[in-house]
């Protein structure tokens, strides 16, 4: 009887039956799934709706809640595409023009607005996004009557904005006054105990910077005392129940953990507080700092996209993927003649917490395999790195100055997107550090200011958001310039001279 052979058979999956097992798959799932086969790659890249969700893990992005009936796959195809070829290029396709009176006492970002206080009042600017369906034409400028404000922050989808105010007390100490109240009307805020809480700081110093962070019922007041203390309100919005932090300073992870940075003993270390239940606040694990940092100035970036899904706006073609938001730690030298500066890069999804004791404490010998770190001279910088999910935005001293004598700056953007198409790799020599472990994958683009934005002017600080640039230059005549370059704009919009007050709604 001959002997019977086993023989293997390989069935081919139709496209019909592949594409609706791709159409399953995440982003991230569907990206991998490319790399490791030829024909599902090609398949993708034939068909709209696959590409798109490739494009979204390349470029760091997930789809966004904006109903598909509205805006269909091609369209979120085509200004996708126009994010991910335009922001490393850092080429923006329209320009927005904001006066803002010189006697402004407060300039800066809250969310996807600008703000600038007076006086007795307070003005915000929103900022255009065709991805959320907030073109150039669209935008709001609210305007509001206000005792003097300090800092502003702006949570809209929760219709919320907070203002602090500092108010020396008889005993010489500074109160810090804060305003909870609705975005829209500026009354009280719906879910708000008061209009307004009260609290001392128990310090007679002045302060010299305050900023405030909102992550859903939870907020953090930052106050930098002139002097170098620093000290940060953490409360729960909703009930006013609050506790002071005295790290060097703090972020906000989410509305459950925050990540604190405190210096003890002889050395530095970043520690993961449990902050769900504000009566019960709690360490729950310690990631031990370089030793070389024991002697730095250590503070985080703030990173401007969402933390979770539901921080994302209903109107959003596509949003930062909370998964791949970045951490940025910097540590300045300090003393008088220290002039030498690291950024170290870490998914903020490395924090978590543990349910092994033994693994409480992280030896930096472990986790430095997870992190990417620069170095940067102090005095290049201009003013504070700006983090948007894994995009990290700053302002540099290109050695070079203007026939009006002052130093001329350009744009400077890190991609840390862990899939994006990078074709050299980051320079050693300014990327001391780069972990085996880390999915963080460097990009750098400098680009220098067109003189028909800068108009001889000098820049004097840059903020940014998923859509937007804002470059604020020096005080010129009766007012100080302020423009906004945004990303993602069709070409039909002309730049404009944005001055008239728009009405709140």
């Amino acid at each position: 009887m001959p002997h019977k052979v086993t023989t293997l058979r390989r069935y081919k999956i139709s496209n019909d039956v592949l594409m609706l097992i791709l159409e399953k798959l995440t982003p991230v799932a569907l990206y991998k799934t490319c790399q490791a086969f030829q024909r599902v790659w090609m398949l993708v890249m034939e068909f709209q709706h696959l590409r798109y969700k490739f494009e979204l893990a390349v470029v760091g992005m997930k789809d966004g809640p904006a109903s598909y009936s509205m805006r269909s796959p091609l369209l979120r195809l085509q200004l996708l595409t126009a994010y991910k070829k335009d922001w490393p290029r850092l080429m923006w396709n329209d320009e927005l023009k904001v006066r803002v009176p010189p006697d402004s006492t407060q300039l800066n970002l809250a969310s996807h607005f600008l703000y600038y206080t007076g006086n007795q009042s307070l003005d915000l600017v929103e900022l255009p996004s065709c991805r959320t369906s907030r073109p150039p034409s669209q935008t709001h400028h609210l305007k509001y009557i206000t005792s003097h404000v300090d800092c502003v922050a702006v949570d809209p989808l929760q219709s919320l904005i907070v203002t602090s105010s500092l108010i020396g007390a008889t005993n010489g100490q500074i109160v810090l006054r804060l305003k909870i109240r609705d975005l829209w009307t500026f009354d009280k805020h719906a879910k708000a105990p008061s209009a307004n809480y009260e609290c001392s700081t128990h310090i007679a110093q002045p302060i010299s910077n305050v900023y405030i962070a909102i992550a859903g019922t939870r907020m953090v007041v930052t106050l930098d005392f002139v002097g170098g203390l620093t000290r940060h309100l953490l409360m729960d919005w909703r009930t006013f129940q609050a506790m002071w932090l005295e790290e060097q300073d703090v972020v906000l992870l989410n509305s459950h953990y925050l990540l604190g940075v405190r210096k003890v003993g002889s050395h530095s270390a970043l520690y993961l507080y449990n902050v769900s239940d504000m009566r019960t606040v709690a360490i729950e694990r310690e990631y031990e700092l370089p030793p070389i940092w024991a002697k730095s100035a250590l503070r985080f970036g703030r990173n401007n996209a969402p933390t979770s899904d539901i921080t994302t706006p209903s109107t959003a073609l596509f949003y930062a993927d909370p998964a791949a938001r970045v951490l940025l730690l910097t540590a300045k030298q300090t003393g008088p003649n220290a002039n030498g500066m690291h950024w170290m890069f870490i998914t903020e999804a490395f924090f978590r917490p543990t349910s092994h004791p033994d693994r409480r404490i992280v030896p930096w010998i472990y986790w430095s395999q997870f992190c990417l770190i620069r170095e940067l001279q102090i005095n290049q910088v201009v003013g504070q790195p700006q983090v948007v999910g894994s995009r990290v935005v700053y302002l540099e001293k290109n050695g070079t100055r203007s026939s009006r004598g002052h130093e001329r700056s350009h744009l400077s953007v890190i991609d840390l997107s862990p899939y994006a198409e990078i074709a050299t790799l980051p320079p050693a020599k300014l990327w001391t550090l780069i972990g085996k472990q880390s999915t963080l994958r460097p990009s750098e683009t400098h680009r220098d200011i067109p003189s028909a934005t800068t108009n001889g002017l000098a820049v004097e600080n840059l903020y940014a958001t998923e859509d937007n640039i804002v470059l604020v230059f020096e005080t010129h005549g009766d007012y100080k310039p302020v423009n906004i370059l945004t990303f993602g704009v069709p070409s039909t919009y002309p730049a404009r001279i944005h001055d008239a007050y728009h009405p709140a709604h």
